[in-house]
């Protein structure tokens, strides 16, 4: 149809802003727009999207699939200006086009909490809403020749077990979650020994002895040794404590008090990893958590075990919909 789709990525964290590319790969399936590779690298500082991912135009399939009666072949939406906004940041470092009233409706319409099936593309209505979220994602984070090189290396450094040893992966944030503005955001600061309690009962089940950690909290990693049962797996290089214990990561980021780059490169290494996963421990408050949880089903086709401390999965990009997985009586909803 000789159209493109260029979305603006939203810059929040970096689950949140990898988030950000799903509902514009919905509009641009649904009305046959070429998408291409996101821009607006601005708070993490990667010269462009090939500096992590693979070009989102480079296909998994081997032939074109695409039939044209899944196309609405006019697009009477602004969707295709909407997810493209002009990046500007307000004063406290928010992206403005993130609370337009555009930008706010194209959201709505791909939105399954208020339109159910009906919002999923016509290619996708067999595949589902969860699996059209895995799969999209799974494309869109294919890691490029750098990242991948240095996936492996991680890998390599922290001694990951031969193919085909089953792993849980957990992702336990304490840093900024902690932070008390953090429970206006329907959710709460939870102990290491906690997450370890959930980790006892899904290893004894499933008869897993190995844990990849992903975790931004220097504790947790001192605390390892005690856990003689286990096997645990992490990134060595990855960013811990100091300022994230003091200030929430996005401010930190606003205000170049750390490598906005090497942010988004640690948390995608831990995410690739966590998808990489047999059961999965952590919250479904967090985008990471979730895309983590996406990308397993994407690789194994299969509802893994996993235990969420507070919500269930959700996805509805830039739309409150989210309960709060902290407090029964509050009505509140929140971004999800």
């Amino acid at each position: 149809l000789g159209r493109s789709l260029t979305p603006t990525l939203v810059e929040w964290g970096f689950g949140s802003t990898v988030n950000s590319v799903v509902k514009p790969y919905m509009h641009a399936l649904s009305y046959g727009y070429c998408i291409k590779n996101p821009t607006g690298f601005i708070k993490y500082n990667c010269s462009n999207w090939e500096t992590l991912f693979q070009p989102v135009s480079k296909p998994l399939a081997n032939e074109d699939t695409c039939q044209m009666e899944h196309l609405a072949l006019e697009d009477p939406t602004k969707c295709a200006t909407a997810f493209c906004g002009k990046k500007k940041y307000s004063a406290i470092g928010q992206p403005e086009f993130f609370f337009s009233s555009e930008y706010h409706e194209c959201c709505a319409k791909y939105s399954f909490d208020k339109h159910g099936g009906k919002m999923l593309p016509k290619t996708h209505v067999d595949i589902g809403f969860f699996g059209s979220v895995s799969l999209i994602l799974h494309h869109a984070l294919r890691p490029s020749k750098t990242l991948q090189s240095k996936i492996n290396e991680a890998k390599e450094n922290m001694k990951w077990p031969k193919a085909g040893t089953p792993m849980i992966g957990m992702h336990y944030r304490a840093g900024d979650a902690c932070l008390e503005e953090e429970v206006t955001l329907g959710r709460k600061c939870d102990t290491f020994e906690t997450y370890m309690s959930h980790v006892h009962l899904v290893a004894g089940k499933y008869g897993i002895k190995h844990i990849f950690l992903a975790t931004d909290s220097a504790a947790a990693i001192k605390s390892l040794p005690k856990y003689k049962n286990y096997t645990f797996h992490y990134n060595k290089v990855a960013g811990r404590g100091g300022k994230r214990n003091q200030k929430a990561v996005d401010d930190l980021l606003f205000h170049k008090e750390i490598d906005g780059c090497k942010e988004a490169e640690d948390t995608m290494i831990d995410m690739h990893l966590l998808g990489a996963t047999d059961a999965f421990i952590g919250k479904f408050s967090s985008n990471i958590d979730r895309v983590a949880y996406n990308l397993i089903f994407a690789r194994t086709r299969a509802y893994q075990p996993y235990v969420s401390l507070d919500n269930t999965w959700c996805f509805d990009y830039g739309i409150k919909s989210r309960p709060d997985g902290v407090r029964n009586t509050n009505q509140e909803l929140y971004y999800c």
